[in-house]
């Protein structure tokens, strides 16, 4: 009989001790993160992070594209910069190796260049396949990124609102000395490569590589100068032959390439993107008004309340609201105005480049509204400091201030 009770009590020990091993097992997922049918939003942290980036890029085939093989030297006859991402005679191109993505670009614009891809070579067919990533995965994503990136050295360079003119000068001067206006356009739409009757290249095409006009707003200011010093190591994969320049050159290159102009000086104001939005989005976007008529909802409209997916408290009655911008899946304020940016998202969703198209179920807005809006944007979306008595919040890059 004692013997009976012991091994009861033994079984009883060991199955109390599985129910608590089973419990933790059940909050827990093995890299460590809440199990998805607790926090499906948890971001990972530390060795668990870079376990879930590496994850998602197996998932999507990141490096299908993102490879990290460059040939050992470049074809002697090549005819723009796509062949400096070919390895040997492969046919598909190579885009920047996944591990030195963060240190050249901004945390804020990997974020948003993953949920709005774009194309970077105005005249290049190339471009980032949109993969509706969630905003967890772009979380993921971009927090793996800046993990992988190497610190870089040196000071940053700035974009000052009066550049001195004699210094841009000396900026340009550098750019042609240097033959960079070979490879890189400076913002000039009309310029086109002279090509021969069967379509070749007569010279290099400056088309091809990335327009440095709005390379501000997707360049790191420190990792430019390194780069311009130091191609080989801080972009290997780009072909860009280095050059020997004084101590002071690559530093003042780069200040040029955050400097240049022409800027976009807008032709609309604030007043006129007030007026299309309230016209033209007024059925979804607008907030909560105790006092609303009968033909709108005292809580909200669609686009502010979470009818077909979360809540978005997007509010577009208002140049504050507009501004405020919109809140991710992850509860984090997300921007619908970014200035100068070519895929700030109120103009991906207007003009068709991003699911859901807006107006949504409704007819597209005529052009020339669009062109309007993507006036204004790219000159800066210039908003009052003060209207009305309100200060106006300016608009908050994806995850900026959102943990």
């Amino acid at each position: 009989m004692d013997r009976l009770k012991l091994a009861n009590i033994v079984l009883f020990a060991a199955g109390l001790g599985l129910v608590v091993v089973g419990t933790v097992l059940m909050l827990t997922s093995p890299s460590g993160l809440p199990d998805s049918m607790n926090d499906p939003d948890a971001i990972p942290q530390g060795q668990a992070l870079i376990a879930a980036g590496e994850q998602l890029v197996r998932e999507h085939n990141c490096n299908f594209c993102h490879r990290t093989q460059r040939p050992d030297k470049h074809p002697e006859v090549r005819d723009n910069c796509q062949l400096c991402h070919q390895y040997h005679n492969r046919p598909e191109n190579l885009a920047p190796p996944l591990e030195h993505i963060a240190e050249r670009r901004p945390e804020a614009w990997i974020r948003r260049y993953l949920r709005y891809p774009y194309k970077l070579r105005p005249n290049s067919p190339d471009r980032m396949p949109d993969l509706s990533l969630s905003d967890r995965t772009i979380e993921i994503l971009t927090r793996y990124l800046v993990a992988q990136a190497r610190p870089v050295p040196g000071d940053p360079v700035a974009r000052e609102p009066n550049p001195d003119p004699a210094k841009i000068e000396q900026g340009r001067a550098l750019f042609r000395k240097y033959g960079c206006d070979g490879c890189h356009n400076t913002g000039q739409p009309d310029w086109q490569p002279e090509r021969r009757a069967d379509g070749s290249l007569v010279q290099p095409a400056a088309v091809f590589a990335p327009d440095l006009a709005n390379a501000f707003n997707r360049l790191r200011p420190e990792w430019t100068a390194a780069a311009i010093a130091d191609p080989g190591r801080w972009m290997p994969w780009s072909g860009m032959p280095p050059q020997p320049m004084q101590p002071h050159e690559p530093e003042l290159l780069a200040w040029y390439v955050f400097n240049l102009g022409p800027r976009h000086q807008t032709r609309v104001d604030h007043h006129r993107v007030e007026a299309i939005l309230r016209a033209r989005c007024n059925g979804c976007h607008y907030g909560p008004d105790p006092k609303a008529g009968p033909s709108t909802n005292p809580e909200g409209g669609a686009g502010w309340l979470g009818i077909w997916g979360r809540p978005r408290r997007l509010d577009l009655m208002s140049l504050e609201g507009l501004m405020r911008g919109a809140v991710d899946d992850l509860g984090r304020p997300r921007p619908t105005v970014v200035p100068y940016a070519e895929n700030s998202p109120l103009l991906m969703h207007l003009k068709g480049l991003k699911q859901p198209h807006m107006p949504f179920g409704a007819e597209p807005l005529p052009p020339e509204e669009i062109a309007e809006l993507e006036d204004w944007i790219r000159g800066g979306a210039p908003v009052p400091a003060v209207k009305d008595g309100i200060k106006v919040a300016p608009p908050i890059e994806m995850g900026n201030g959102g943990g």
